[in-house]
């Protein structure tokens, strides 16, 4: 009985140990009492563009468990191949440009066809072994083979998996900005809630933000880090390319400048492309594989929005139904235009967290907590970022002539309930539950329930209330 009661003890010491350890490793961890516009915190420059990095340790950043960074990449700019350790979703909030992923044991699809037209009649090793000569020979050169490169333009939303390579190119005349969400809390990361970019070429002298401890360390790529023996064996080449490889002396960070022109084998734009090609390469993802699957869908069409009023504005939504390999990577995006004075009804996320990111214009918004209490009510504007936890309660109004956003949520279909609408909680609940609910007569809570008649966009009348946020008392 001795032995028992010593063991019972230790293991209740053991347990109140643990409990204080994790309170004092997470205190408070989804707390939020006040939430804020929040903006980039560090930036990394490189030759032809920037990387601009939020803090991921920022509470309601934390709490909904992503990471928020944004590319700005100049003209002829080219931003290195390298990969995540979780997913990642993208919005181009700016621009057009070209989008490479490379994913291991795919094939090379996009193939400069002069040269396989002449090598039908041979075998396969003697092609692979002869085809420099043989071009040669026929006055044709072998150029090049590689994976999918596509076009992007404004408006695009891109699906990223983990571990797949990717890698972006500024073909026009102005910037081109991306904006991604990193879920940190997916089951797919392994490691811990650090977004950690493996690059594949370059070096980031300024050093890894994202890690603590690792600011003024300079990043390298990965290559850097076998000797060059190694590498010279594995890609059979000479040991003074393999040093190559490694950057060791280049300093022009993860975005450089190309010279000349940028000869990636690449389809016609959307608006060349026949209508019959067009028509037969929409799918229904029944035959999509890893390596053939859509990642990318416009968001910027009016004509394709689901909700969609002429002088408000629209609404798009993109879940796993629209884009199957969302289904996998359990992320969703929406996109929101909507004119001045136009507001977007008092609306929460069931189901995800969701990341607001201002791409033009500006908007009021208030956020309520399930404690009842207001815990953001200002303005956002134009590169502002804000987190919208799960459940809470968020109303936007825009107070310039044009206000445009993209939200990031943490679910595959992130679905959304409104409290005032067609459609809405209140909209479902009987007449009695309303005046007893909120004392009020009958006839006002007739006009509670059926006065707003649409379900999403709607006029905002008159001035929304502006304040400072309310807390609850200590």
């Amino acid at each position: 009985m001795a032995r028992i009661s010593s063991l019972l003890s230790f293991s209740f010491t053991l347990l109140i140990f643990l409990h204080g350890y994790t309170a004092q490793q997470f205190p408070n961890e989804c707390q939020l009492d006040q939430l804020n516009a929040l903006e980039p915190s560090h930036v990394l420059k490189a030759e032809a563009g920037r990387i601009e990095v939020w803090d991921h340790h920022a509470p309601q950043l934390r709490c909904s468990g992503v990471a928020f960074v944004r590319y700005i990449i100049e003209s002829k700019g080219l931003y290195l191949p390298s990969f995540f350790n979780t997913a990642k979703l993208s919005f181009v909030a700016k621009g057009n440009g070209l989008m490479g992923r490379v994913i291991p044991g795919c094939a090379e699809t996009f193939q400069d066809s002069s040269v396989f037209q002449q090598g039908q009649g041979q075998e396969q090793g003697q092609q692979g072994q002869g085809q420099g000569q043989q071009g040669q020979g026929q006055g044709q050169s072998f150029r090049d083979m590689h994976q999918k490169v596509e076009h992007i333009r404004s408006g695009d939303t891109i699906a990223s998996s983990p571990g797949v390579a990717q890698w972006f190119f500024n073909d026009g005349n102005e910037e081109l900005v991306i904006v991604s969400v990193l879920d940190l809390a997916s089951h797919q990361n392994q490691l811990d809630r650090n977004p950690r970019p493996f690059y594949l070429a370059g070096n980031n002298p300024q050093g890894q933000v994202w890690l603590q401890g690792r600011e003024q360390q300079p990043q390298k790529n990965l290559l850097n880090g076998f000797t060059p023996e190694i590498i010279s064996k594995a890609f059979k080449i000479d040991v003074s390319t393999a040093q190559q490889l490694q950057n060791n002396q280049d300093n022009r960070g993860n975005i450089v400048r190309v010279k000349g022109p940028f000869g990636v084998i690449r389809p016609p734009l959307r608006s060349q492309r026949p209508q019959q090609e067009e028509e037969e390469s929409v799918g229904n993802g029944l035959e999509e594989t890893i390596c053939s699957a859509r990642v990318t869908d416009n968001l910027d069409d009016p004509s394709n929005a689901d909700v969609y009023k002429p002088q408000l504005g629209y609404i798009s939504i993109l879940n796993s139904y629209d884009l199957p390999i969302l289904r996998f990577l359990r992320l969703s995006a929406l996109r929101g235009s909507i004119r001045q004075n136009a507001m977007v009804l008092p609306q929460w996320n069931a189901n995800a967290n969701a990341v607001l990111y201002v791409t033009d214009g500006e908007a009021e918004l208030q956020v309520v907590n399930d404690n009842g209490d207001r815990v953001f009510d200002g303005q956002v504007s134009q590169g502002q970022l804000i987190a919208i936890p799960q459940g809470f309660s968020v109303v936007k109004r825009a107070t310039s002539d044009h206000f445009r956003w993209v939200e990031f949520k943490t679910n595959a279909n992130a679905q959304i309930n409104t409290l005032a609408g067609r459609t809405s909680v209140l909209r479902g609940l009987p007449l009695e539950v309303i005046t007893n609910g909120f004392q009020i007569s009958l006839e006002e809570a007739r006009k509670v329930k059926f006065n707003t008649l649409e379900t999403t966009l709607t006029y905002s009348s008159g001035p929304v209330s502006h304040g400072r946020p309310r807390r609850a008392d200590a």
